[in-house]
């Protein structure tokens, strides 16, 4: 038995924004998940999940954070750039 209904313009429109909102959120979970799951990542990636910007990550790796490049392909590894941050932690006063 399926149920019909007719919905105002106005929440029909609500409705597909949280449903869209809905699919959106599960979308990042899943590519969070998978993010997790990768010890090396590309750049943009390994901005991300450090939460850093790009232009941030290109000031790390000008101080010395490890990069592997295999024929233009660059991937950095978690544990890495997890102990580079490591080395590199001081007391600020």
């Amino acid at each position: 038995m399926a149920l019909e209904m007719e919905l105002s313009p106005v929440t029909e429109e609500a409705f597909k924004k949280y449903f869209r909102e809905l699919l959106l959120e599960q979308v990042n979970e899943i590519r969070q998940d998978e993010m997790k799951s990768r010890p090396y990542l590309n750049k943009k990636d390994m901005a991300a999940w450090l939460g850093v910007s790009k232009n941030t990550l290109d000031k790390f790796i000008n101080a010395g954070l490890k990069v592997s490049d295999i024929n233009g392909s660059q991937l950095i590894g978690k544990q890495t750039a997890l102990e580079f941050l490591k080395d590199h932690e001081t007391y600020m006063l």
